[in-house]
């Protein structure tokens, strides 16, 4: 608050400048249009209605300097002001003969902080069984994923659960008890109805909520006039309308997913039964000239059903080739379906003022059923005495019997009321939001295992012991709880923006922000309160190349949420304290020409230090955290990214991440240790791409490598040197060809009443590289263990028709 108090401040003798800035050609006012003494670093900016106010020294003249992007600067000298208290000005800005379209104006303000604009043109052609927003963010720098069957990801060494996610700025919870990509389906996120994307691998505001890794905020859209899609693909179906009538737009989107096609290219054989179906719609009514109410509404069911029938899988390598055939009995089911509904609310109180308020409400039921019998036969492969053929050897045999039935509800409400102001040299952003959370969880679940007629885990028998009597046998894993947990949260930011000027060197925006956050669990009684500030500052200087210098700093406060609470066989926690990290983010922005062609260079280096840590281990998608356990940890690490148009009107880009996570699980004597998203080395790449004498088609190739992630070992929690999966490789290639495009036949009436007909066709996983997810531990007759891939989907091909109207 120093700075604060030590900028001008209208005092005894100085005049104030008013006026109003707006577009010479249209006459419509200008918001955040730059207002400032030369010279100095006295400034503002407009509010809503083009209007500003600006106190100004006196004694001596001064030049005043209006700009917009994307409009020419204007400066105006004014005389000593002594004597004139109250000076007006009003300023008409000519737009640059360059004319800049709205969404660059809003990335130009976003290059000042830490989120990256996503083009939604780009979801068009997004290529992966998934598709979406998510497999966008998959392709830029620190974000990690190493499953293209699943929407979530991990983002510098955090873990699935650290990530905010906003739509229309209600926050979106996942579900729970997901275990694999299989179930998952797809996205909540429909692609159909986006209008806005921004996100921050870190570094964000205190506006945003508290979570460790990253914040994607996403905008649906206010459309303006009718208009639709549908689209059908081998994997499913989607369909949106949208439309104005008078002073209410609306956008309604449907999707039926299925992967079930996708499926048949894992080893698992069987019947599998997906089907992923959501309904969401959002709706804006503009009562007045300065309010609008929105709606945003939300249904997604998600099935998943497998009868197996068998698997087969070889591994191994030249000095030691191994196969494992198994043979099911039983079926799994499980559902995944969430509600939610939420009312927005903003209004425009004068020129200086701007509310928004939101209540939400969001339900979530999932159910986990299976009973399965897993019969394993363990083979060495060897080659026999006649050319071409082999031989298998006799390994080990086993049985696994496992069991689940379990059944999770979760309920969230909340409401939220923000305010800005705008003011001298920038804008006051705060808000309050209350948030209560209620779980109730019904949990069965076990695993027995028969390695070569031997329970796991086995208990020798001693001669000549009494004891020798017949024993139950004891179960690898079990878990039994009824839980019911209800949560309250308060929470409050207030933050300041401020733009100058540095003596016509450079244009600076400072931004210190602090957030508060009081967390109740019912049954414990306490109370935790968390205080986060965050500040963040951008440089711009007055160079010939177009730099920008970014540096942010916080602390960013994650309370646990139901998972974090649970154990391994039930029960909950109590008095575990909320996840702290501490961040410092430094960044260079360069835009330049390449091959006179645009393009824009991201530089970002972090350090993360973590404490009151809670550990998890990783199998598949499915976190087991370790409440008891008390632990601190860091991630460090550099991103590089160049993006670009290397065709017209087609952006592409590359990165480059190098990371390193650790943790240090106090007591255990082991000290640093790789975390389960330490992955050294990850590159992207997304690239479009068209031929001019070919209009009518469009290319995009996605290319993701990371490089080995850590795996658990069952029954060893912690190890000093882990084991590590194979690197992640994966290429999906989508091809769109345009109808409308064709002279021959964009003049057929179906051209009047559609505005184009789109055929593509997609490969994905393209050099059909085998990547794996998670391992089968069994044992061999002589109990030695060997870890038994599970990979991922094979190459496939997608054909896809879509119709815009």
């Amino acid at each position: 608050m120093l700075m604060l108090a030590l900028l001008p401040i209208a005092a005894a003798g100085q005049a104030v400048l008013e006026g109003t800035v707006s577009d010479r050609t249209s006459g419509q006012r200008l918001e955040f249009a730059s207002v400032g003494v030369s010279g100095t670093t006295i400034g503002t900016s407009t509010d809503g209605g083009g209007h500003y106010r600006l106190v100004l020294p006196t004694g001596d003249s001064v030049t005043v300097r209006f700009s917009f992007t994307g409009y020419e600067p204007q400066e105006f000298r004014l005389p000593p002001a002594t004597g004139q208290p109250q000076l007006r000005l009003d300023v008409a800005l000519r737009p640059l003969t360059r004319v800049l379209e709205a969404v660059d104006v809003r990335e130009e303000k976003t290059r000042q902080t830490s989120f990256e604009h996503i083009s939604i043109e780009k979801l068009d052609y997004a290529v992966g069984p998934s598709g979406g927003v998510e497999s966008l963010l998959k392709t830029l720098p620190d974000v990690n994923s190493n499953n293209e069957l699943s929407s979530q990801y991990s983002v510098r060494g955090g873990s699935f659960d650290e990530n905010l996610v906003y739509i229309n700025g209600v926050e979106i919870f996942r579900p729970m008890l997901i275990r694999s990509g299989q179930q998952e389906g797809m996205s909540i996120i429909n692609p159909d109805l986006v209008d806005y994307i921004l996100f921050s691998p870190g570094g964000f505001d205190a506006s945003y909520g508290d979570k460790l890794s990253s914040a994607l905020d996403i905008t649906y859209a206010r459309p303006q006039e009718f208009g639709g899609k549908v689209s059908l693909n081998l994997l499913g179906a989607t369909a949106s309308l949208h439309g104005k009538a008078k002073d209410l737009s609306y956008a309604v989107g449907f999707r039926r997913h299925s992967n079930s096609y996708v499926l048949g290219s894992l080893d698992t054989k069987g019947s599998y039964t997906t089907h992923y179906t959501d309904l969401q719609f959002t709706a804006d009514y503009r009562v007045s000239d300065r309010t609008n109410i929105g709606v945003l509404g939300m249904w997604t069911n998600n099935v998943y059903g497998l009868v197996p029938e068998s698997q087969v899988t070889s591994f191994g390598g030249l000095a030691q080739s191994m196969e494992l055939e198994v043979y099911f009995d039983g079926q799994e089911q499980d559902r995944y379906n969430t509600l939610l509904g939420a009312v927005t609310f903003d209004h425009r109180a004068g020129d200086n003022w701007k509310l928004k308020g939101i209540v939400s409400a969001q339900r979530i039921v999932e159910s986990e059923r299976y009973d399965v019998q897993s019969q394993y036969f363990l083979y060495e492969v060897g080659v026999g005495e006649v050319i071409g053929e082999t031989e298998r050897f006799d390994r080990g045999v086993g049985t696994f019997l496992e069991h689940a039935s379990n059944r999770l509800r979760t309920a969230i409400l909340s409401a939220e009321l923000r305010a800005t102001r705008y003011a001298k040299l920038g804008q006051w952003d705060m808000g309050v939001k209350v948030q209560h959370e209620n779980v109730a969880d019904h949990l069965r679940e076990w695993r027995w295992v028969d390695s070569a007629g031997y329970a796991l885990p086995y208990t020798p028998v001693v001669p000549g012991d009494s004891l020798n009597a017949p024993q139950t046998p004891h179960l690898q894993r079990f878990a039994n709880a009824e839980n019911a947990m209800q949560t309250s949260h308060a929470m409050l930011f207030a933050q300041r923006e401020l733009n100058f000027t540095l003596h016509h060197k450079a244009d600076m925006k400072l931004l210190l922000g602090v957030r508060g956050h009081l967390y109740s669990r019912h049954d414990e009684g306490n109370v935790q309160t968390l205080i986060s500030p965050r500040a963040s500052l951008s440089l711009k200087p007055y160079w010939k190349k177009d730099i920008l210098f970014r540096l942010a700093a916080g602390v960013y406060s994650q309370p646990p949420f139901y998972r974090e609470y649970r154990r391994d066989d039930g029960t909950l926690a109590s008095g575990t304290p909320a996840q702290k990290s501490y961040q410092v983010i430094g960044t260079a922005d360069w835009n330049l020409r390449m091959w006179n062609k645009p393009f824009k260079f991201t530089a970002d280096v972090y350090y993360k230090y973590i404490d009151d840590l809670i550990p998890y281990t990783v199998d598949n998608l499915r976190l087991r955290y370790q409440p008891d356990l008390d632990a601190r940890g860091y991630a460090t690490g550099v991103s590089l990214r160049l993006n670009g148009e290397l065709v017209k009107g087609l952006e592409s880009w590359a990165s480059l991440s190098l990371m390193r996570a650790r943790e240090d699980i106090l007591g255990d004597t082991l000290g640093w240790l790789p975390r389960p998203t330490d992955q050294l080395v990850s590159f992207k790449m997304f690239l479009q791409d068209n031929i001019p004498q070919i209009p009518w088609w469009k290319m995009s190739l996605s290319v993701i490598y990371g490089s080995r992630l850590p795996i658990d070992v069952p029954g060893e929690a912690h190890r000093d040197d882990p084991l590590r999966m194979p690197s992640y490789f994966r290429v999906d290639w989508g091809n769109t060809v345009q109808l409308s495009q064709f002279d021959a036949i964009k003049g057929w009436a179906l051209f009047r009443k559609v505005k184009d007909v789109q055929l593509g066709v997609e490969v994905f996983n393209l050099f059909n590289y085998r990547n794996v997810i998670s391992y089968l531990w069994v044992s061999d007759y002589e109990g030695h263990p060997f870890r038994v891939p599970n990979y991922l989907t094979a190459r496939q091909l997608n054909v896809k028709l879509t119709v815009l109207f």
